[in-house]
């Protein structure tokens, strides 16, 4: 007999997944692909037929090509990897106002970065004309940085235009 023949079992156990070894695994795999060997199941696979051995002596088996291939052929995993037990799917809350808080929580982040973005274009302009350390004046470079689409003006011109008005001394009257 063949060595890579495998008589096939005359009792109904099962193997759990982590004894599950390469022959063992293999011989389903004979099954769900009418391959009469090893070499033929490694090239139904889509591998190398001589990379069966390199899996037997390791006793490492090539999951995400089995998963793959018995995706392909659309085989249960359960039913191949886990026979003889009853598994379920798993059970899961969807809670809106989880979905509501992380919506909230990622529009903040958003906001906190625009924010970024525009202090980071508004403040150069401001030391150039001496206005560096006035809150107020960076406050209304940021309004204008928030109120100005580049339809009409582009935001950069805009900043500059207001940041030399508010450099202007207003005249005194004497």
């Amino acid at each position: 007999m063949d060595k890579e023949q495998s008589l096939p079992s005359q009792t109904t156990q099962h193997t759990p997944l982590d004894e599950l070894t390469v022959a063992e695994c293999f011989d389903r795999l004979k099954l769900i692909s009418q391959k009469g060997t090893y070499k033929d199941v490694s090239l139904w696979l889509g591998r190398n037929p001589n990379d069966y051995a390199n899996w037997k002596r390791s006793q490492k088996l090539p999951f995400a090509e089995i998963i793959r291939k018995l995706l392909q052929e659309r085989v249960s995993l359960n039913w191949f990897f886990a026979p003889g037990y009853t598994l379920h799917d798993p059970q899961y809350a969807y809670n809106q106002t989880d979905y509501i808080k992380y919506s909230v929580a990622e529009e903040e982040r958003k906001r906190r970065i625009e924010f970024l973005k525009a202090h980071k274009k508004t403040e150069p302009l401001l030391k150039p004309y001496g206005l560096e350390n006035d809150e107020q004046c960076l406050a209304l470079m940021l309004d204008v940085y928030f109120s100005t689409t580049d339809k009409w003006i582009e935001k950069s011109q805009a900043l500059e235009l207001v940041a030399k008005a508010l450099s202007i001394k207003p005249a005194t009257k004497e």
